[in-house]
């Protein structure tokens, strides 16, 4: 919706000073017409002639803005619903598989055809199933709620170093089960910034676990905040798996591939995509880098000044 606005006050703003320019030209045209030096005769022509030009680019003008507008607002409305479309499909493809699951293992439950010792194995697999879906339908409402026009952050004074903590303190287990080895980088004093707490510690989560999930045991994983250009960043960088190039681009999107072993990087598909949502709604960005250091990947969250 952003580029949207920035198009239409573009496209404003062109059509308003060319409209402007000639009707400029046009009133100077009738003030040499008025002047008395001018004879009357095509003073009584030329006069209409002007006003009826002046009448006739104003009605042009707006015309062709009105055409510009309908133009991109079209376009922007296909993308959208294009956009809504693969979603809605990638949603349908990836529940599919845990659905396919419940299913079979429940119809094997009712009719008996699971042996008495398996049973609560089963029932393990049908529980784990259904949770997975049910992630995948709470991350597919957050996402579309995020990129609704009414929805609005709650945003209060919030100290960002000390979030960054609390949030690993949170996915403790985590980062100790999956044997990850957490490098805090953190100052002493508070970053304070207004931002929507809950919001900000899921995207800062997202980051963690997507960390823990798609790197092998022993990865170092580094969460710094650093000065870049008299700005601060928060740095999430790891020397696990690298990303594949043609994937790096594309990070952020809602399911970038169909291809099970490219989206493994994104866990459900929308992890990150919402995590970029939520950033750029607090006016901040983030980036992928892949620098020549220690650390394979770094996911960069510049604060807004």
């Amino acid at each position: 919706m952003k580029d949207l606005k920035r198009a239409i006050l573009k496209a404003f703003v062109i059509y308003f000073f060319g409209l402007t320019i000639t009707v400029s030209l046009l009133e100077e045209v009738s003030s040499g017409v008025i002047s008395p030096q001018f004879p009357e005769e095509y003073r009584l022509i030329i006069m209409p002639i002007c006003a009826l030009l002046q009448i006739v680019s104003i009605g042009l003008f707006s015309f062709l803005f009105y055409r510009s507008l309908d133009q991109k607002i079209t376009k922007k409305s296909q993308q959208l619903a294009k956009d809504q479309s693969t979603l809605f499909a990638n949603i349908a493809h990836d529940l599919k598989t845990p659905l396919t699951s419940i299913t079979g293992f429940s119809k094997a439950l009712c009719e008996d055809i699971v042996e008495p010792e398996e049973t609560k194995e089963v029932s393990a697999i049908i529980y784990q199933k259904s949770v997975v879906a049910n992630e995948l339908l709470d991350l597919m409402f957050h996402y579309t709620k995020l990129n609704s026009a009414d929805y609005q952050l709650n945003k209060q004074p919030e100290d960002i170093s000390y979030l960054l903590k609390e949030t690993a303190a949170d996915n403790y287990d985590l980062i100790e089960e999956r044997e990850i080895e957490l490098v805090l980088d953190l100052p002493e004093e508070p970053l304070v910034y207004r931002i929507d707490k809950r919001e900000m510690k899921r995207v800062f989560s997202n980051l963690m676990i997507n960390a823990c999930k798609h790197n092998p045991p022993g990865t170092k994983l580094l969460i710094a905040i650093r000065q870049e250009k008299g700005s601060p960043v928060i740095v999430f960088a790891d020397n696990g798996t690298p990303i594949p190039a043609t994937e790096r681009e594309r990070m952020f999107e809602p399911f970038v591939s169909e291809n099970e072993t490219e989206r493994n990087f994104n866990g459900s598909g929308l992890g990150l995509a919402i995590t970029k949502t939520i950033v750029e709604k607090h006016g901040f960005t983030i980036e992928l880098r892949q620098d020549n250091d220690e650390y394979q990947k770094k996911f960069v969250i510049r604060l807004a000044e």
